[in-house]
């Protein structure tokens, strides 16, 4: 009778602990962690968003806005500065040494992934492949 008894007391734990959640399930009323962002509203980048993709040399291109700051990766190169925006725009203004400024033309105001922008007077250009949101904003 104990034997069943600790079966019996056994099955019930497991059955009661399974319904436990507690670890990295993901239930029914958790949401995704990482969703895939297919575009952003150009007026939303000072809430920060990384932008990734590819020049037309092959070479790895990215742009992180955030609270009116970027940085810009191309290749080996990397500047920065504070951007603004005009329209469908988005003028960045450089703040290293060289200086200068340079601009985005977006067209519908929106950056979105599998769509090629020239960056104006600064000889680049990016093919987007990701957007993601700037958890370090």
């Amino acid at each position: 009778m104990k034997r069943i008894m600790s079966v019996i007391i056994g099955g019930v734990a497991v059955v009661a602990l399974s319904g436990c959640g507690g670890g990295s399930g993901g239930g029914n009323n958790n949401p995704p962690v990482n969703q895939d962002i297919l575009s952003v509203d150009i007026v939303d980048l000072d809430l920060g968003f990384i932008i990734d993709g590819q020049n037309d040399a092959g070479e790895d291109v990215t742009l992180e806005y955030c609270n009116g700051n970027y940085e810009y990766y191309s290749g080996s190169g990397h500047w920065y500065g504070h951007f603004s925006i005009s329209g469908d725009r988005i003028n960045m203004f450089d703040d290293t040494p060289t200086g200068g400024s340079y601009r985005i033309d977006t067209l519908n105001n929106y950056l979105e992934v599998g769509e090629w922008y020239s960056i104006d007077f600064q000889n680049d250009e990016i093919t987007v492949d990701q957007i993601t949101e700037d958890s370090n904003c």
